[in-house]
């Protein structure tokens, strides 16, 4: 079969490999679809959480069984799939508390584990009996399917940072998470939904999603108060940048939540300033989210087999396993939203 193999720090190259071969426990799923995340760019750049060279990315999958261990009774060859991707222990603290997504022991399809960016894929016992493996709705398609990965993140950002209805909203970064923020906001009934982002061609796709106000600024908070001089209910830092991160709490209104979104890479400082006096006498909550679990999967896959997710949308590329370079290329200029791989 063939996988495109991250070889080391910004070199990916396709390759024949041998196709992995399941035992009684385990599933080889045959990849139809793997979306390309920001996270598979820090890890390209940077080699962020990649444990081993070669490693195969590609963690937003959907696929079909094509074999099935004979031990293995909740799942069946030709079942459609969408995966999550953390596997969790579920005997460790967090998994105790229900925060799976956190697990101490967490396995990660596309950094600990070989990912989608291959045609076939092995499901090991783990991911099996205990990963964040759903079957997909009978009317979706399997790049719909895909971006359920990421779907299920903004789920689990938007319930840990007490979105309801009737709250407003300002959303840092507006890539392809950030769309789908704009989206699922609109579904949870926000009051004003305001997206901001550094790069002209992001604002210009991510106004499709028809957010009520567009900030095209690195230095956003001036402007942001201006459309809400009590500041925002919900703040949702999508972005990679830690000083984004801190002008992102400074826009929060009195009893507001700041959900640090997005991850800083490897090797770049993540440290920024608190206002602890604004914090105060605000009674605001800081915290960050990250990830999913089975549940927020499924959760984003109902939304997605609703029709009222804008998949068509979000998908602006699509490219076959052997243009996996023009594939990050794009990813890494911003071109599009989401790029998704058909190996």
């Amino acid at each position: 079969m063939k996988a495109a193999l991250l070889e080391a720090v910004k070199t990916i190259n396709v390759k024949e490999v041998p196709t992995p071969e399941i035992d009684e426990n385990s599933i080889l799923l045959r990849v139809r679809a793997c979306g390309i995340c920001g996270s598979d760019l820090k890890f390209f750049q940077y080699g962020d959480r990649v444990k081993k060279f070669q490693a195969v990315l590609g963690h937003e999958i959907a696929g079909e069984v094509a074999q099935v261990g004979g031990n293995v009774t909740n799942f069946n060859a030709g079942d459609r799939l969408a995966l999550g991707n953390e596997i969790p222990c579920k005997r460790c603290e967090p998994c105790m508390k229900g925060l799976e997504n956190i697990c101490d022991n967490v396995q990660s399809i596309g950094t600990t584990l070989p990912g989608g960016l291959s045609e076939y894929m092995l499901l090991n016992f783990d991911a099996v009996s205990r990963g964040p493996i759903n079957k997909m709705p009978s009317n979706i398609d399997f790049d719909a399917a895909a971006l359920a990965e990421p779907l299920g993140c903004v789920v689990n950002g938007m319930e840990f940072a007490r979105m309801s209805r009737g709250k407003s909203i300002l959303i840092v970064g507006a890539g392809p998470i950030g769309c789908m923020m704009i989206n699922l906001g609109q579904i949870l009934g926000a009051s004003k939904i305001v997206a901001v982002d550094a790069q002209e061609t992001r604002i210009k796709l991510a106004q499709r999603f028809d957010a009520d106000h567009y900030i095209l600024s690195k230095n956003f908070l001036d402007e942001a108060l201006k459309i809400s001089p009590q500041g925002y209910d919900v703040v949702l830092s999508a972005s990679n940048n830690a000083q984004a991160h801190e002008n992102a709490i400074k826009a929060v209104a009195k009893g507001g939540f700041v959900n640090i979104f997005g991850g800083v890479a490897k090797g770049l400082n993540d440290a920024i300033a608190l206002p602890t006096n604004f914090m105060h006498y605000r009674q605001i909550s800081i915290g960050g989210s990250f990830s999913q679990t089975k549940e927020h999967h499924k959760k984003a896959l109902d939304y997605i087999a609703s029709g009222k997710i804008k998949t068509e949308k979000l998908i602006s590329h699509r490219f076959g396993l052997d243009d996996i370079r023009k594939a990050f290329d794009v990813v890494e200029r911003q071109e599009g939203l989401k790029v998704i791989v058909n190996p």
